[in-house]
């Protein structure tokens, strides 16, 4: 089933326009990764945080992010919780300090229409001027209640929802 996702997943646009962007050294410095699959979207948000990390042993690295444990991409909020103001102030201090492992650091921000509008301003001037290497990834299951100014700031990529076909 895991596999078949990530077929699924290997074969969408935004897939293919983050692996080229990564590949080519030409990241945004932030993505807002839109899919309406609210239950698996940190799963797919890992996947797609692989993309960012081209150095190095890719198969280790996707292992650690697979735990998140790798110290270059960090997920927030922690697992069933909602993105809070302190976490904003984390990410800002977190952002300050250089990547261990490579050139890229990533903030892989799960379920960001869930934060309030207070703690995505908290955010906006990082998104809009992150440090050198920094990147963010927010996933979202609707656009709707991420802030315009937020959306703005981010290159939007879509997943579309699959055919009920493509996915037995």
């Amino acid at each position: 089933r895991g596999k078949r996702m990530i077929e699924l997943l290997e074969n969408t646009q935004a897939y293919r326009l983050l692996k080229k962007e990564s590949e080519g050294n030409v990241c945004s410095h932030a993505y807002l990764l839109l899919c309406d699959d609210g239950k698996n979207l940190r799963k797919i948000l890992k996947i797609f945080a692989k993309l960012f990390f081209t150095e190095g042993d890719k198969e280790w690295i996707g292992k650690l992010i697979d735990a998140e444990n790798f110290a270059d991409c960090l997920f927030y909020p922690r697992e069933n919780k909602k993105l809070t103001v302190e976490d904003a102030e984390s990410i800002r201090e977190e952002s300050m300090l250089s990547p261990v492992e490579g050139r890229r650091k990533l903030f892989v921000l799960s379920d960001f229409a869930e934060a309030n509008p207070q703690t995505q301003n908290k955010l906006l001037k990082l998104l809009e001027e992150p440090p050198e290497g920094v990147h963010f990834l927010l996933g979202a299951t609707s656009a709707f209640p991420v802030l315009p100014t937020v959306r703005s700031r981010t290159k939007k990529v879509e997943i579309l929802p699959f055919q009920v076909e493509e996915t037995v």
